[in-house]
């Protein structure tokens, strides 16, 4: 499996993970600085504007596998 972030070479553990970050702008699921992101929530700020809640992924949400070794992250450093 491949670990680049670029959405065009990036390669998943299922089809169902792939066609969730296939979708245009406005997807619940992204790749930020080498994380997998899952968009919780917009609202509204009372000042103006709007807030986004990101949460990171660590387990594929359609087959459980570990996104770990996919996504390492900044500053990840593998073991062995």
């Amino acid at each position: 499996m491949a670990t680049s972030t670029d959405p065009e070479v990036l390669t998943v553990c299922c089809k169902d993970l792939a066609a969730a970050l296939s979708f245009p702008a406005g997807r619940h699921f992204f790749v930020e600085n080498g994380q997998l992101k899952l968009l919780v929530a917009r609202t509204l700020l009372q000042g103006g504007g709007e807030a986004d809640l990101e949460n990171v992924v660590r387990f594929c949400p359609f087959c459980g596998t570990p996104l770990a070794d996919i996504f390492p992250g900044p500053g990840h450093k593998r073991l062995g």
